[in-house]
C-alpha cells in the first residue's frame, strides 16, 4: 500500500467514525419571567426568556391549553348532544318514518358480540341473523325518536332535513360504560319506498363541558363506506330487507312486501368520558432565532398557572426543563 492510500482510508476512516458518533444532547439553559404577576383581560402579558433551547412550547391555562390535562384521556360532566339530517324518498318513506316504522334508540347494555359465518350456506346465513337477532332484542333500548323531532314535509323528496338535537347524557348511568346508538325500521308490511328509501346522514355527537371545552364524536359515527366497519346492519326479520352504507350515509331502501320486517343497524360502541389531552401551544422550533421575549392575551380571567416546557432534541435523544409562572388575570 503506498503512502496515498494510506493516508487517504486513515481520513476515510476518522470522518466516518466522527459522522457515526452520536452527537450529546446538551442540557437545558432557560429560564422565563414575567415584569407584573397581575394583568387584565385586555392587555396582552410579555414573558422575558433567557437561553437558547431547540424547541419552546407553552400551556397558557386557558380552555384546552391547561398543563394539568396534558395526559387526560377521560373527563366527566358533558352534555352529550346527538342529531342527523335524512330524507324520504317518496310517500310511502314519509308515511314509514312518520308512523312510527323508522326508530332511533339508545342502549347501555348491548354487547356487540356478533356470530359469525362458518360457511356460505342460506342455513348458516339464518343462524347468524337469528344469533345477531337475539342478541340485538336482548338489550334494553331507549327510543329517542319523539326527541328528535323529526321535521319532514310530504311531498319533499329531494331536500335532506336535520333533526332536533337531542339530549341523551340522562340515559348514561356511567361514564365509563360505553353506549350505543340504532336506527330500526320494524312493520308488519313493507310499500316500496323509492330509489333512495330512507336516507340517513350528518351525524352530529358531541359531548359540551361546563369549561367550554368538547368532544365531537362525530368521525366515530359516519357511515364509512359499503363495508362500514362503525356500523352493523342486522337482518331480525325478512332477510331481503336490510340497511346499506356508503362512505357518508346509511340508506334502508325496501320493495314492496307483506312479510313482517325487523331490520336494525347499530353503531359501533361509544364512550361518553373520552377525552382528548389539552395540547400546548409551540411558539418556537429548532430553526428559529433565540426567543427572547412572548406576548400572550389570555382568553380567561382568574388566576393562571402557565408553564413553558423548553427542550434540546437531538437523534441520541432529548432533554428538557418545565418552567411555571403564575398571572393572575382580572377584570
Amino acid at each position: 500500500m503506498n503512502i496515498r492510500t494510506f493516508l487517504f482510508l486513515s481520513i476515510f476512516v476518522s470522518v466516518a467514525f466522527v459522522s457515526c458518533k452520536k452527537e450529546d444532547v446538551e442540557g437545558v439553559d432557560f429560564s422565563v419571567s414575567a415584569p407584573l404577576s397581575t394583568y387584565k383581560l385586555s392587555d396582552t402579558v410579555y414573558f422575558d426568556m433567557t437561553g437558547n433551547p431547540d424547541v419552546i412550547t407553552f400551556y397558557s391555562g386557558d380552555t384546552l391549553h391547561n398543563y394539568a390535562n396534558k395526559d387526560r384521556v377521560s373527563k366527566v360532566g358533558g352534555a352529550l348532544n346527538f342529531s342527523f339530517q335524512l330524507r324520504a324518498s317518496n310517500d310511502s318513506a314519509y308515511a314509514a318514518i312518520s308512523s312510527g316504522a323508522f326508530r332511533v334508540l339508545v342502549s347501555t347494555s348491548y354487547k356487540g358480540v356478533y356470530a359469525s359465518y362458518k360457511d356460505t350456506t342460506a342455513a348458516d346465513t339464518l343462524r347468524v341473523a337469528a344469533a345477531d337477532s337475539a342478541m340485538v332484542n336482548s338489550a334494553k333500548w331507549t327510543d329517542i325518536t319523539n326527541r328528535l323531532s323529526i321535521p319532514l314535509t310530504a311531498g319533499d323528496f329531494t331536500n335532506y332535513h336535520s333533526t332536533a338535537v337531542a339530549s341523551i347524557s340522562d340515559l348514561i348511568t356511567n361514564a365509563a360504560d360505553p353506549f350505543n346508538i340504532a336506527f330500526l325500521y320494524k312493520a308488519d308490511s313493507t310499500h316500496n319506498l323509492g330509489s333512495n328509501g330512507i336516507t340517513l346522514g350528518s351525524f352530529t355527537l358531541v359531548n359540551n363541558f361546563p369549561d367550554g371545552s368538547s368532544v365531537d364524536f362525530g368521525p366515530k359515527i359516519v357511515a364509512g363506506g359499503s363495508k362500514s366497519a362503525t356500523w352493523k346492519a342486522i337482518k331480525a326479520a325478512n332477510q331481503l330487507y336490510g340497511w346499506s352504507t356508503s362512505s357518508s350515509l346509511i340508506k334502508f331502501i325496501p320493495k314492496y312486501g307483506t312479510a313482517y320486517t325487523e331490520s336494525w343497524i347499530v353503531s359501533n360502541a361509544l364512550y361518553p368520558n373520552a377525552a382528548t389531552p389539552d395540547l400546548a401551544i409551540p411558539i418556537k422550533n429548532i430553526t428559529q432565532s433565540p426567543l427572547k421575549r412572548f406576548g400572550y392575551k389570555f382568553s380567561n380571567a382568574g388566576l393562571h398557572k402557565v408553564y413553558f416546557i423548553a427542550s434540546n432534541n437531538r437523534v441520541s435523544g432529548q432533554k428538557q426543563v418545565v418552567r411555571e409562572v403564575d398571572i393572575n388575570i382580572t377584570q
